[in-house]
């Protein structure tokens, strides 16, 4: 299922019926309106360039993909915007036959067609190179420092709701909880 429905015609489509057998090379730009079509994307802005090498064989492709610069994202500690930067390089084996059994690494197309759309790939080769915990201040102090106003506000909320009193019904049933392990 493609993400990306509601792009319209995509720039994202490598036409590879006519090429001759040999290498090829396709640059894509990858900017905030690429990640707008996506609903509830992290990635709020972006400045990526996308070099996509295609190596044509009788009965296959191959494509490795490289791709450099920032995406604006937020940071999980204060929600601050920032860049990050990323280089990412993956590859991808296309091939003719039932697009059903087209996997992460192999891209499975129907017999006769003559073009392939990557949009897909290059989202996920992107998400795939963010870290899983966003905190940049923790990686360079000097560039990145957190918004404590944010941390300060964040605090005081988690401590007013940690004071609330606990409903008396869930304390008797927390003491039969405990009575019983």
């Amino acid at each position: 299922m493609s993400l990306f429905k509601g792009m319209g015609k995509s720039q994202y489509i490598i036409q590879f019926a006519g090429l001759p057998v040999g290498i090829h090379e396709f640059e894509f730009e990858v900017t905030d309106k690429f990640f707008k079509t996506i609903e509830d994307s992290e990635i709020q802005s972006a400045d990526l360039h996308v070099v996509a090498i295609l190596t044509k064989q009788n009965n296959l492709l191959q494509m490795n993909f490289e791709i450099r610069g920032t995406v604006g994202i937020e940071c999980d500690r204060c929600v601050k915007a920032f860049d990050f930067p990323i280089e990412a390089s993956e590859n991808l084996v296309i091939k003719h036959g039932n697009p059903e059994e087209s996997t992460d690494e192999i891209l499975v197309i129907a017999e006769g067609e003559s073009e392939f759309e990557v949009a897909q790939y290059i989202y996920e080769y992107i998400i795939l190179a963010l870290p899983v915990r966003k905190v940049p201040c923790e990686i360079d102090e000097e560039s990145y420092k957190c918004d404590y106003e944010t941390l300060d506000k964040l605090k005081s909320i988690s401590t007013e709701t940690k004071q609330e009193p606990i409903n008396p019904l869930w304390e008797q049933l927390n003491k039969l909880k405990n009575n019983k392990n």
